[in-house]
C-alpha cells in the first residue's frame, strides 16, 4: 500500500466517522462511533508516520508521531492529540459507560483536527 492509498483510507474513515456522529440515536450507535474513532485514530498516526518517513524521520509510536507532526507544522499542539491517544487507549483496554460518554464528546474536536491535518499531508 502506498502513501496515497493510506491517505485515501484515512479520508474514507474520517467520512464514515462523521456520518456516524450525526446519526447517533442510542448507546449502540455511540459505541459504533467510538469504534470508528479507534480505527480513524490508528490511520491518523500511521499517515503521520508515513509522512515523517518521507521527510527522513523515524516515528515508532503514536506519541512520537504527534510530536513529529508538530515539529513538521502538520498540527499545532501535540497535547491535544495526546488526549485523543488517551481516549483510544481507554476504549481498547476497558469499557466504562462514563468514559464512553466522555470520549464521544471529544470526537467532534478530533474530526476538526483530522480535517486540518489531512489538508497538510
Amino acid at each position: 500500500m502506498n502513501e496515497r492509498d493510506k491517505l485515501g483510507d484515512l479520508k474514507l474513515a474520517l467520512s464514515r466517522l462523521k456520518e456516524g456522529v450525526v446519526e447517533v440515536k442510542n448507546d449502540l450507535d455511540r459505541d459504533g462511533v467510538i469504534k470508528r474513532f479507534e480505527f480513524t485514530f490508528e490511520l491518523v498516526w500511521k499517515a503521520i508516520q508515513e509522512y515523517a518517513r518521507f521527510s527522513g524521520l523515524e516515528v515508532v509510536s503514536p506519541r512520537d508521531a504527534f510530536r513529529v507532526a508538530a515539529d513538521l507544522k502538520l498540527i499545532e499542539n501535540p497535547e491535544d492529540w495526546f488526549v485523543f491517544l488517551k481516549d483510544r487507549n481507554e476504549t481498547t483496554h476497558l469499557y466504562n459507560e462514563d468514559q464512553a460518554k466522555e470520549i464521544f464528546l471529544h470526537i467532534p474536536d478530533f474530526i476538526k483536527k483530522v480535517e486540518v491535518l489531512i489538508s497538510k499531508l
